[in-house]
């Protein structure tokens, strides 16, 4: 049990409706009334139920505004009063808190950040594909101008009307990641299949755009975190790095058979922490430190292994930078374990709180 649920719990008149009011918050009517020996004025019906659709729709202060009115006019009405404490609950600092603590543990909010940032990348997308468009069919300088300039148009666009309704840092970030990992494979694979002229910018293109719309369907239906998409990130990173380290010991010199081991270690990479990080919880900030720990290894491999053979050593520094950078990985993998762990927080906090009908108290929340 958790400080948030506890304290919800412990503030139990502040309990509040998630921040976002469901879609068909219109169609959620007032309770009924009840029969009275006196019925209340029409003046008052109409202001408890004015009341009450603010309340839905978190307009607190509005809400707090006609429910009185409708207590004002009619003091016998069976809902009003108990609305009127919710709304008062709500404006007060306990149900600021309590609906606060809800939503830090509640589902990833939807960013501004992370839709401006989704929006300059694809806004660049769209014009990296005008270019290579304009490239394959032999525009002039004038041309490259403007179909670059309706191709960046285009993506932002674009990407402004899908994520009208906003995005998450996850989404942002898997729709940006699967465009620049489909522009590499398109770079790869001109290589791994030796294309040339219009076939090389069209895999280019094709990669830049398939990959850019499996990433808008794993930000649609899988809603990854940052730290999932991090996770899945540095894997591709890392297995093609390593990769390339022990292919360029090798005495071939195939170019083809080189990227095409290359696409393979990437995607292999990709897709098993992918999938590792739908039950392995990870931040962005520790997969951002346990990256630091690959180059510092890899740093630190090299050089020892430099100081240790020469200057005529090239393949062992290669092995050696390859070996530093899995050792620098799992090493800061182990130390940065309880990098996302909760911290200093208090056993027990005594605090006020409304509570009961009408009144206050003090709460007890703790953590177990």
């Amino acid at each position: 049990m958790t400080l948030a649920t506890l304290l919800l719990v412990a503030l139990s008149a502040t309990q509040a409706a998630p921040t976002d009011a469901p879609q068909d918050a219109a169609t959620v009517t007032a309770p009924p009334l009840v029969g009275t020996p006196d019925a209340c004025p029409a003046s008052a019906e109409a202001d408890y139920d004015d009341g009450f659709d603010a309340l839905v729709r978190r307009r607190d202060r509005e809400a707090l505004d006609a429910l009185q009115r409708a207590l004002a006019a009619c003091p016998h009405h069976p809902y009003a009063s108990e609305l009127v404490r919710l709304a008062r609950a709500r404006l007060a600092p306990g149900g600021r808190l309590a609906e606060a603590a809800a939503r830090d543990t509640g589902p990833e909010a939807r960013s501004d950040a992370a839709l401006a940032g989704l929006t300059v990348v694809q806004t660049l997308h769209g014009a990296t594909q005008g270019i290579l468009l304009c490239a394959i069919a032999d525009c002039g300088g004038q041309g490259f101008a403007a179909v670059s300039l309706l191709g960046a148009g285009a993506g932002a666009a674009t990407t402004l009307l899908l994520a009208r309704d906003g995005v998450t840092s996850g989404q942002g970030a898997v729709v940006n990641s699967g465009t620049v990992w489909g522009f590499w494979f398109g770079i790869a694979s001109l290589l791994a299949f030796d294309l040339s002229d219009d076939d090389a910018l069209a895999a280019v293109m094709a990669g830049g755009a398939g990959f850019t719309g499996v990433g808008i369907l794993l930000a649609h239906y899988a809603r990854p975190t940052p730290g999932q998409v991090s996770m899945a990130n540095s894997g591709g990173l890392w297995a093609g790095v390593v990769t390339a380290l022990l292919l360029l010991t090798s005495e071939s010199d195939d170019e083809r058979n080189f990227f095409a081991l290359e696409m393979g270690a990437t995607g292999v990479g990709i897709v098993s922490l992918a999938v590792l990080s739908r039950t392995v919880s990870v931040s962005r900030g520790r997969m951002l430190l346990i990256d630091a720990g690959g180059i510092i290894g890899g740093l630190l491999g090299a050089t020892a292994t430099y100081l240790a053979a020469g200057d005529n050593a090239g393949d062992p520094i290669l092995v050696g930078t390859a070996a530093g950078v899995v050792s620098g990985l799992v090493l800061t993998t182990y130390l940065t374990r309880n990098f996302d762990a909760p911290r200093d927080a208090p056993q027990a906090l005594l605090t006020p709180a409304v509570v009961g009908r009408d009144g206050a108290g003090m709460a007890l929340v703790g953590t177990f």
